[in-house]
């Protein structure tokens, strides 16, 4: 009984000093117990919403021989690989001495291969030897009345709710194991070994993964934003000029609108607008949330009383968005991406909303063209996710010509 205290106490020392090496990044990670709240937490509203998520261990392998000191620099590298390398919304924690879980909240199991692929190039560039195990867990894949909850078309009704999860958390997880159809489920996950790298399930090159991780593709995209912004800042100086004066003649107030928005990785920065609104308008917005027609943080009205008449013929065409074409220019937003909410509404999302946060707002995206589609704040949530996660060159392109039909149509302000 006493050695086995000792023993227990000893172990406790040991992880410890091994979370006491990691110095300042302790702080970005979350403790076991903490960790394990948060994915019991994740799995109830992953079950509940029937939205998939991804549990993703990393485990650094000790080199025969190798010295404490150099295995702990071997592990904060590996730490801070994971703090660079992941979304912002992804809870990162310690399970072990030298184990780390990453909970990938609302991500497939495709996305959570990605994720894996990517990590393993990256400690496989960085000299590391790991091992990786992705665990899925998907909602669609299990419950009794799977059958019974669709209607005659066959669709899920939307109203309806999965129950929480069953009694053997086994049932609920989805494990990728071999590729070996025959051989009987091992009891433990069997490994691949690539690049000294061990990994759960098959190495795979998805092109989605690496044109978002591209360094290339990300400057692309950047260098179309400037162009394209230049471009229209040209084009549309006129018609800006024009509706400045307009304005300003009805009113006298401020030309223009200036609002704190939430960007990329949840940077807050002053977005430029057209004044549609009179002026301190916002000062009014408590007195008629009531009346708001979206429903979670966003605040959005139908006839808002506090349009004028210009702010109505602006917004019908779109020409209030214009000056964000300076945003664009000074790298705040993004010609395509979701659209930045304000501050405070930002800041009420849930957590799986805010990955969102991952890329660059933009001045149109899939929720402004199809703005009809988004019945709750989660469809709008979920188009942005979408977007994000199909992220391509040619998805931005027919982004921009779709939305160049919308204030021919005069949808810019519903």
């Amino acid at each position: 009984m006493f050695s086995f205290f000792k023993k227990e106490r000893r172990e406790s020392l040991l992880r410890w000093k091994d979370e006491a090496s990691l110095g300042r990044r302790r702080v970005l990670l979350l403790s076991s117990r903490q960790f394990d709240r948060e994915l019991n937490r994740e799995r109830l509203r992953a079950t509940r919403r029937s939205i998939p998520f991804c549990l993703l261990t990393v485990e650094l392998l000790t080199k025969a021989g190798s010295t404490r000191r150099s295995t702990n620099k071997q592990n904060r590298q590996l730490v801070d690989l994971l703090l660079r390398n992941l979304r912002v919304t992804d809870e990162k924690g310690i399970l072990a001495t030298f184990r780390y879980g990453v909970l990938l909240v609302d991500t497939p199991e495709m996305g959570g291969r990605a994720v894996l692929d990517r990590l393993a190039r990256l400690t496989s560039a960085a000299g590391l030897e790991v091992r990786l195990n992705l665990q899925v867990h998907d909602p669609n894949g299990f419950g009794e009345d799977q059958e019974n909850n669709q209607d005659a078309s066959g669709d899920r009704r939307a109203d309806d709710r999965r129950r929480d999860d069953p009694a053997d958390s086994e049932e609920a997880w989805v494990r990728l194991a071999s590729t070996a159809a025959e051989s009987p489920a091992p009891t433990e996950p069997s490994t691949l070994s690539h690049n000294r790298v061990q990994s759960s399930i098959d190495d795979i090159t998805l092109a989605g993964s690496q044109q978002q991780s591209s360094q290339a593709g990300l400057w692309l995209k950047r260098g179309i934003d400037v162009v394209g912004a230049g471009i229209g800042l040209v084009l549309a100086g006129p018609a800006i000029l024009g509706a400045m004066a307009a304005i300003k003649l009805t009113d006298g107030g401020p030309v223009f609108f200036r609002q704190t928005r939430e960007g990329q990785n949840g940077r807050p920065f002053t977005i430029l607008k057209l004044r549609t609104m009179i002026v301190d308008a916002e000062k009014f917005q408590a007195e008629l949330r009531a009346e708001s027609h979206r429903d979670g943080p966003a605040f959005k009205i139908s006839r808002d009383p506090r349009v004028t008449k210009v702010g109505h013929f602006l917004r019908a065409t779109c020409l209030d968005e214009l000056p964000q074409l300076i945003n664009v220019l000074t790298g705040d937003m993004s010609l395509v991406g979701p659209r930045p909410l304000p501050w405070h509404e930002s800041r009420a999302c849930e957590r799986w909303h805010r990955r969102r946060l991952d890329v660059r707002p933009g001045l149109t995206c899939t929720w402004q063209v199809n703005k009809a589609k988004a019945v709750t704040f989660d469809d709008w949530m979920r188009m942005d996710l979408r977007y994000i996660d199909q992220l391509g060159l040619f998805q931005d392109l027919r982004l921009i010509a779709q939305t160049v039909v919308v204030p021919v149509t005069g949808r810019g302000g519903e």
